[in-house]
């Protein structure tokens, strides 16, 4: 019984993780929005851009927050909880990779780690269900 416990601790451990961090890196990149904003507009950019950049600048942090709560949200799924585990895991795949080659390495392997967590917390609830 104690090894069932320590095995679903895991996959939480792991869906936590990736959550935290998915939501740091969503903090992060959207604590430089008012610079970013204030260097666009003294720059001499089209004034279309201009309007439109803090929202553009701001749905990548909105993306993460969203991600990082559909993690949070798989704590409280049982059986189905890995279905939306491989869902994130798609999306952040794709983002890490969309990362890599827009925003560089830092970003890329950052969104690495989440991916790599919800892979693995899947992993371990469909290792959990197949045991049981």
């Amino acid at each position: 019984m104690e090894e069932q416990n320590s095995k679903s601790k895991t996959h939480k451990i792991l869906i936590l993780v990736g959550s935290i961090l998915l939501a740091g890196m969503a903090l992060f990149h959207g604590s430089g929005l008012f610079y970013i904003t204030d260097l666009i507009n003294k720059s001499n950019t089209d004034e279309f851009l201009k309007e439109i950049f803090p929202v553009l600048f701001a749905h990548p942090s909105i993306h993460l927050i969203g991600l990082s709560v559909f993690g949070i949200v798989t704590l409280y799924l049982n059986q189905d909880a890995k279905k939306i585990l491989y869902l994130l895991t798609a999306l952040l795949l794709i983002d890490s990779i969309l990362a890599f080659t827009v925003g560089g390495l830092f970003p890329g392997l950052m969104l690495s780690i989440p991916v790599l967590c919800f892979a693995f917390a899947a992993l371990k609830i469909k290792a959990n269900q197949t045991s049981n």
